[in-house]
This record gives structure tokens, sequence and C-alpha cells, in this order.
């Protein structure tokens, strides 16, 4: 009955997703200075789920010379739905401010659990340090972005990196290049508490017995293994007054403060309420202009 009325609420967000994208993008179209490659195969199954776009500035085309820092963009959805085209336009404003931008598709629950999207993740960030040279990217400078749930994947895989022994919990490989900096919006990191996500979520994400698995202590985000000094690189956490996750963003930002990792929360507190995830599903926005350039120049310090 439950897992019944998941895939009914999921398949009617996924249409009125599609209606808003649909209209979205009839009324805001893709830049003309920007390439788009689609529909990239990280992994080589060719899966829809293991695809990749990668966003190119047109001056960038041709050799330059200079390469690119590198962002990789993981969208959001509640890990239930969602897809890289949702935030194209996002990738597309980044791109201007001087990215090559890769924006990673990947499987979703309950069709899969946490620890196998952690693994394509990872397979698919360690192929775009090998790829990057090819569209013009750095290697070397490799950021991480991304929005709702894609903020928490963003988050757990940077600290899986610094944290070994996390990697081996989770059965994770490691992931190759060193991850600079993260871009944080609107981040769903709290999926444990018992509010009207956690009511639901940590089953579906983490398995019927998540509690007695050793994963247990990391669904936490305030554990000391993931936001303890030295286990995550520089944050730049993105809310606003509207985001239903509001206080999530704050209080991971509580925690990275007390723990004295280096971070920025930047949160909006205009007259205007801003929607949930603003930035990606709505960069045209005056403030998600002014948020975009911010995180920029924050990844671009690291």
């Amino acid at each position: 009955m439950f897992e019944k009325m998941i895939e009914t609420q999921t398949k009617k967000q996924e249409n009125k997703l599609e209606r808003w994208m649909k209209k979205h993008d009839s009324e805001h179209p893709f830049p003309d200075d920007v390439v788009l490659h689609e529909n990239i195969d990280y992994i080589g199954d060719g899966k829809a789920c293991h695809m990749m776009d990668v966003y190119i500035q047109n001056k960038n085309e041709k050799e330059t010379g200079k390469l690119l820092p590198v962002l990789i963009n993981i969208h959001g959805g509640g890990f239930l739905l969602g897809k890289k085209e949702v935030n194209r336009l996002f990738c597309a404003d980044m791109c201007q401010r001087g990215f090559a931008v890769f924006c990673l598709e990947y499987p979703l629950v309950p069709e899969v659990n946490i620890f196998e999207i952690f693994r394509d993740l990872t397979v698919g960030i360690n192929n775009v340090a090998g790829l990057a040279e090819d569209f013009g990217g750095d290697p070397e400078r490799i950021y991480l972005c991304g929005d709702s749930a894609g903020a928490y994947l963003c988050v757990y895989l940077a600290a899986m990196q610094r944290n070994p022994d996390m990697a081996k919990v989770a059965k994770v490989p490691k992931i190759v290049p060193e991850v600079k900096a993260l871009g944080l919006i609107s981040g769903m990191f709290y999926i444990h508490k018992p509010d009207n996500i956690g009511f639901f979520m940590p089953k579906l994400v983490y398995g019927k017995n998540w509690k007695k698995e050793p994963f247990a202590p990391y669904t936490d985000p305030e554990n000391p293994g993931i936001a303890g000094k030295g286990n995550l690189p520089p944050c730049f956490i993105l809310t606003a007054k509207g985001d239903f996750l509001r206080h999530y963003s704050r209080n991971f930002a509580k925690t990275l403060k007390k723990n004295g990792c280096e971070h920025t929360l930047l949160d909006i507190t205009g007259e205007q309420k801003l929607p949930h995830a603003f930035s990606a599903m709505f960069p045209e926005l005056p403030d998600s202009q002014a948020a975009n350039e911010a995180m920029a120049e924050f990844l671009l310090k690291h």
C-alpha cells in the first residue's frame, strides 16, 4: 500500500514537472553562445540513467590553450524523480560564468538504493576527469554543485572521498580527482529527521532495516565523519525565504561553523519569497543571477 502511494504521487509530480519544463523552456530559450553535447554515456552500458550532458561556450569549442574549471552538476528531485534536463538553463548559466559544465543523470529510488547511486556517480565523476580535456576542461580543478537531493549527494560523495572509513561502509570506490569545493542549493541534507521527509524517506533511500546497518551513523549529515573539520571541501550554501527546506541549509551551516569548516551561507531574506532550488530552477530571476554569480566566485577562489 505504501509503495503504491509513493508510486502514484511520484507519477503526479513527474507529470507536473514535465508541464513546467515545457512552459519554462518555451519562455526562456537556450542561450546561443553555449554548445550542448547531449547524452554522453559515462558508464558505457547505454542506460538513460547513466548519461551526461556537457555545456561549453562557443568560444571554447576550438582550442584556446586555456583549460576551464570543471563544474559537475547533480540535479535534485528528492531521489524519486527529476532529471538532468531540468537544470539545463542553470548549467548554461554556469557555463557562461566560466566553467565547463557536466550534468550527470543517475538512477532513482526505489529502483535502486542510495549506495548504488553513490557508486554510479563516483564512476561518472572519475570519467568526467578523464574526459575533461576533450571539452576544454581542467581535470585538476573539479567542483560539485547540486540542488535539493543533488546537494545531499554532493556532500556525501565529497565526504567519502576524504573519509575512507565511510566509503568502505557504503562500499563506494574512491573518487580520484580532488573535489575542490561544493555549491549546495536548497540542500535536502536531513532525510533522517522525524519530519514530513524523514517519515518515509529513510526506508526508501537506505533500505528497510537502515537503523541496523553499518552506515546508520552517517545518515546524520552532522556526523563528524561528514561535517567534521577536514572531511568536506569548502561549501557554498544557498537558501532563501520561501525555500521549504531553508531550515536544513541553516542548520547544516551552523554545524559547519561549529566544526570550523570553511563555508559561506547565502540566505536571501528579501521581501519576495523564492521557491525551493530557485537558482537552479529559475536562473533567469535577478536573485538567482546574483546567487549564481556569488557561487561561481566562491568556487573559483578554491
